[in-house]
């Protein structure tokens, strides 16, 4: 693929915080001196891969005595307390409802706005939602309201934010975006303790896969083959290059992808199609 994946978003509510293209930057303030992240370009070029996603609510876990004031509190049905209400697993889930994105009671009303006598007419899509086996009691689904669409044969790899925190975990999933016609939804983990998710705070990253790409072939090279003597040769003038320059790897690299240090400015703002 010669030109560059644009990825379409279409919204199904309004006002909800948007996936927004990667920066190589993963903290404002890069500390002085050599040896920092930032300087290595493996690591800044797999932070700037596609585009993060913010949580389009405010939700969370937490004892009942934590909550937020204003928030909506349930309870998983999986995750029960004990008899006298303390013991077991006594965390309530909360959500904040948000009616500038059609979000109230954990529900996003989808209906404004579609084709009269279409079938979204009265569509709900929940914020969280869970899955009904034990197994799975702390892992919840987080609805993103809005359509992936990518170029034909290009999937979306969706993963937790490369080399950035998160207060949850994320499992990863490959959804087949140039025809999945359904909202995605994240899998978080919800970790021990209490946890309280901004709306608008990064939870996961989104890398795109041409579908070609997905099972590449493997050759283990032949120790007389010609690339074998081609690579063995190549390591040594590396090794050379090296000793010239401890940053050969950021000189010689092919790609612009990752320099922290040709950032321009407001990369963190969205472009795109």
């Amino acid at each position: 693929m010669d030109e560059p994946v644009t990825l379409t978003i279409v919204p199904l509510v309004p006002g909800v915080p948007m996936p927004r293209a990667a920066s190589a930057r993963t903290r404002v303030s890069v500390p002085a001196g050599y040896g920092v992240q930032e300087q290595c370009l493996p690591f800044t070029a797999a932070s700037a891969l596609g585009v993060l996603i913010p949580s389009p609510i405010r939700f969370g876990l937490c004892l009942p005595e934590e909550l937020p004031a204003g928030c909506r509190p349930f309870r998983s049905p999986m995750i029960v307390p004990g008899p006298d209400g303390r013991s077991g697993d006594a965390r309530v889930f909360y959500v904040f409802d948000d009616p500038g994105c059609r979000f109230t009671g954990n529900t996003y009303e989808l209906a404004e706005g579609s084709p009269a006598g279409s079938a979204a007419v009265g569509v709900r899509e929940p914020g969280v939602s869970f899955f009904d086996r034990p197994d799975q009691r702390y892992m919840i689904k987080l609805h993103l309201p809005y359509i992936w669409r990518t170029p034909a044969e290009v999937d979306t790899l969706f993963l937790p934010p490369v080399n950035r925190p998160s207060r949850v975990g994320i499992a990863s999933g490959l959804v087949e975006t140039d025809w999945y016609a359904s909202p995605v939804n994240l899998v978080l983990g919800m970790p021990a303790g209490s946890v309280h998710v901004p709306a608008g705070e990064i939870v996961a990253q989104a890398i795109f896969v041409p579908r070609a790409l997905r099972r590449p072939g493997l050759d283990i090279a032949d120790g007389n083959a010609p690339i074998t003597d081609s690579a063995r040769r190549g390591l040594a003038e590396w090794g050379r290059q090296l000793a010239a320059n401890r940053s050969a790897y950021k000189v010689l690299a092919r790609s612009r992808q990752g320099r922290v240090d040709e950032e321009p400015s407001g990369s963190d703002e969205p472009r795109l199609g």
